[in-house]
């Protein structure tokens, strides 16, 4: 069929497609999109977590015209793709809190994500500044996916079937 060949040599043509321009992306269904992973109720873990979903929230609204990031730049960083894809995502996509300290025993300060299964890792700051200019700086400085890759993702995300076939995506 050539698909895939199709997609790299015309993307913007084929992009209609496999993205549909329909799913404008807004703040609302950005915070919709995401089930938030936490700890148990009541503990110092869940505090932070609650503050720290908080600080999401804001900076999402800010982001959405008066930041140097947009919408699409997070939904990227975090899925690969700038677009919520027609049929959404294969798997809900999810909210982690970056707990665990590095290696040397330092906190984690810039936000993770794994485009494969579409997690967002949110990093624990004290103050929503911090947050703000951590979560920026850090999808500011990421690398960025070339189209082969976000349309192989929007791909899959149509055709989940075809997965067994393009596993080597993620």
């Amino acid at each position: 069929l050539k698909v895939a060949e199709a997609m790299r040599t015309h993307p913007e043509i084929l992009r209609p497609i496999f993205v549909s321009g329909h799913n404008q992306l807004t703040v609302q269904n950005m915070m919709s999109l995401f089930d938030t992973v936490f700890s148990p109720l009541g503990s110092n873990a869940r505090r932070a977590e609650n503050l720290t979903l908080m600080f999401w929230r804001d900076w999402l609204i800010e982001a959405d015209g008066s930041r140097p990031i947009s919408l699409q730049n997070i939904l990227t960083f975090v899925s690969g793709v700038d677009l919520i894809p027609p049929l959404g995502f294969p798997e809900r996509p999810q909210i982690e809190f970056l707990h665990a300290p590095l290696e040397n025993g330092s906190r984690r300060r810039y936000p993770e994500a794994n485009t494969c299964s579409v997690v967002m890792r949110l990093p624990i700051h004290e103050t929503f500044e911090e947050f703000q200019e951590y979560m920026e700086s850090g999808i500011i400085q990421s690398p960025t996916f070339g189209f082969e890759y976000r349309f192989k993702t929007a791909f899959l995300a149509v055709f989940p079937r075809t997965k067994v076939f393009m596993k080597e995506a993620c």
